[in-house]
């Protein structure tokens, strides 16, 4: 939310204010296309008495085709082509005498253009009802953007002119203002003394830095230190979540503004904090908890998931290695072999031939240390795949342990779904007896949670006595399995989180059935207000029309890359073929002469302007005015993945800048 001068709300940038309340810049297609007259069009502009005024008219119909908006001008100040273009198109050979339209008659066209169209004016009598919907669109998004083109939406939809810019700067200021009132009312009504302090205490300094600011500082990596203090910090969290879990869904705000609160705590220091009216503070301070309490809980979830692939890929690498190893040292010895077990048929050896001297023979072919270690090699069973893997998890259960065990712990999954829950209790069983320090080796076979142990996985999740009896659970074993079962049903939706952004249920985002007549009502969606019988036939009509649309292409050649089989009734897709003819390719390329990226991106700034579309995320620094160079510079560090300071930290050594300062849009506090 940013303020000009005036204390206006500062919506739109100028180029906005200009695309959306300045003359129509057309080109040639769009003049072809606004300036079509229809007969009724024509004929309300042929009944004025005048060239001038009937041009005028003709320019004025046109622009309010375009942008549904009456503009003040006189013919010198619109684009000469439209003037040409008209004249030319409607008044072949007469000459236009251009001089000021009186206002008389600029009101008077304003008036039979919007009853030719079916608008209407707007009045002072239609604010109240404009007022009401900004205040009731504040309550989904109090993004003064969004306002402003809901309540474009809803003037279009009315069929009413929309007033000036400086109107809806004031209604959306008021809606916006109105709204942090209701909801910082509400806040300071429910809160206790006790939880004003605890939120107040985030602010306290205390070693140079607050809790607040702490609790701001991302982790830098998934390693076991970083993924510590996340989960600390969800600790300190956790009271003030409780409290906000319980507060925020009776305030009627929506997850978009929650977020919007939680990033202006985000933003503003904690002396901007300090001043701030208490129910402000507090309700930006609740927003946070909520927002940031689950952004570390999602931290956690994807640590998760790094550590259970990192393990999984770890293993299997491990265990590919051994059996490759294995199987080469039997290829290297079956020769070997091969040529012992021609001793038994040598000819040249009798049958008296003392043991003695065959043994010798035998250890000039093979010492008899390697003869010893490829008989116990041939004479066992050959280790299977899965051995191996399982082998590799019992090296790397202390990572397991160390990494995987406590962010498991921390976590508090929840399922509905019958498969998800005989996971969810494999965990909260592991829980229980990890919190009292105990091995799960050391637990009952009757007390493991059922269907948790597959038939073909008992040889290696359970240890067994010399008559194959079952006496006990490989704890190491079975903790990763549990673990990694949980990953892959977390990664289908199987298992989720409450307390989450990325990993709750879909159900949560949708509009509960209790609220659901209301929320069709303010949305006021025409198509939702008929029978959904008559809904669903038209839908069905409209499928039918793109399916036979689609069979006359397929049966017509023009799919080329679709075939129908009619035996299977399937379509099957074939791979375009693409160019393979490198020497083509690297000829047309080396056609092209060489440019500094930054010279394509004045080009295509000449061309668009897409620069000036660039403004500061951040409200403090709408008046500062950053250079062209600064914001490439800035685009180019994002898209390398280096980030702006890694980017000024080299240009500092690599280039000499006056001063040795970075460039505006590179220094820090600055975002585009």
């Amino acid at each position: 939310m940013r303020g000009d001068s005036n204390e206006r709300l500062t919506i739109l940038s100028e180029a906005e204010k200009t695309a959306l309340y300045g003359i129509p810049g057309f080109d040639e297609f769009q003049r072809v296309d606004f300036f079509a007259m229809t007969e009724a069009e024509r004929s309300l502009a042929l009944q004025r008495r005048g060239l001038l005024k009937q041009v005028y008219c003709l320019v004025q119909i046109g622009y309010f085709k375009a942008k549904q908006a009456f503009f003040q001008f006189t013919l010198d100040e619109v684009p000469p082509e439209d003037v040409a273009f008209l004249l030319q198109r409607y008044f072949p050979g007469q000459t236009l005498m251009v001089k000021p339209l009186s206002t008389k008659e600029y009101y008077a066209q304003r008036r039979e253009i919007v009853a030719l169209f079916g608008y209407r004016l707007w009045t002072d009598n239609d604010l109240p009802t404009l007022r009401d919907k900004a205040k009731l669109l504040s309550r989904t998004d109090v993004t003064p953007a969004f306002l402003l083109a809901e309540l474009m939406v809803f003037l279009i939809g009315q069929r009413i002119v929309r007033p000036g810019y400086t109107t809806l700067q004031t209604i959306i200021r008021d809606a916006l203002s109105a709204e942090r009132e209701r909801v910082e009312q509400l806040v300071e009504a429910a809160l206790t003394d006790a939880t004003r302090d605890e939120l107040q205490q985030l602010l306290v300094r205390e070693n140079t830095l607050s809790d607040l600011a702490a609790l701001k500082q991302d982790a830098k990596s998934f390693r076991y230190r970083q993924m510590g203090l996340e989960r600390q910090k969800r600790l300190t969290l956790a009271p003030l979540y409780t409290i906000a879990k319980a507060l925020l869904p009776n305030l009627d705000l929506s997850q978009l503004n929650i977020a919007y609160y939680a990033s202006l705590a985000n933003f503003y220091t904690i002396y901007d904090l300090q001043r701030f009216k208490p129910g402000q503070t507090n309700l930006y301070l609740l927003c946070y908890a909520w927002q940031r309490y689950r952004q570390l809980t999602d931290n956690v979830v994807e640590a998760f998931g790094y550590h259970t692939r990192h393990l999984e890929d770890r293993t299997k690498e491990v265990a590919n290695q051994q059996a490759a190893q294995i199987h080469n040292e039997r290829q290297q010895a079956t020769p070997r072999v091969g040529e012992l077990l021609l001793l038994y048929v040598d000819d040249s050896l009798a049958d008296v031939t003392p043991c003695v001297t065959v043994r010798r023979q035998a250890f000039r072919i093979m010492p008899e240390e390697k003869l010893r270690s490829t008989g116990k090699l041939l004479t066992e069973k050959p280790v299977s795949q899965m051995d191996l893997r399982w082998q590799a998890v019992d090296k790397q259960s202390g990572l397991c342990t160390k990494n995987l065990r406590p962010l498991a712990m921390a976590l508090d999954f929840a399922s509905s779904s019958a498969s998800g829950n005989v996971w969810l209790a494999a965990q909260q069983w592991m829980k229980e007896f990890f919190s009292r320090e105990q091995r799960l080796a050391k637990q009952p076979l009757a007390e493991i949670p059922p269907r948790t142990i597959p038939k073909r996985l008992r040889d290696f999740l359970l240890s067994f006595d010399q008559d194959g009896k079952p006496v006990g659970l490989r704890g190491d074993r079975y903790e990763f399995w549990v673990y990694r079962q949980l990953r892959k049903r977390l990664d289908v939706g199987d298992i989720y989180l409450d307390d989450s952004v990325q990993h709750r249920r879909f159900a949560d985002d949708l509009v509960s059935m209790e609220a659901k007549a209301d929320a069709l009502k303010v949305l006021d969606i025409p198509w939702l207000r008929q029978p959904i019988d008559v809904a669903l036939d038209d839908l069905f009509a409209q499928l039918d029309t793109q399916w036979r649309a689609f069979n006359e292409e397929l049966r017509g050649g023009k799919l080329k890359h679709l075939e129908f089989n009619p035996d299977k009734q399937t379509l099957i897709w074939h791979r375009p073929k693409a160019d393979k003819d490198k020497l083509l390719q690297q000829g047309f390329y080396a056609k092209l002469q060489a440019s500094d990226i930054a010279d394509v991106f004045r080009f295509v700034d000449e061309q668009c302007h897409f620069l000036e579309a660039m403004t500061p995320l951040q409200p403090r620094y709408a008046k500062k005015i950053a250079d062209e160079d600064s914001l490439m510079a800035v685009i180019i560090a994002q898209a390398m993945n280096h980030g702006n300071f890694s980017l000024v930290h080299g240009l500092r050594h690599s280039v000499p800048c006056s001063g040795g300062h970075a460039p505006a849009a590179l220094a820090p506090g600055y975002a585009n």
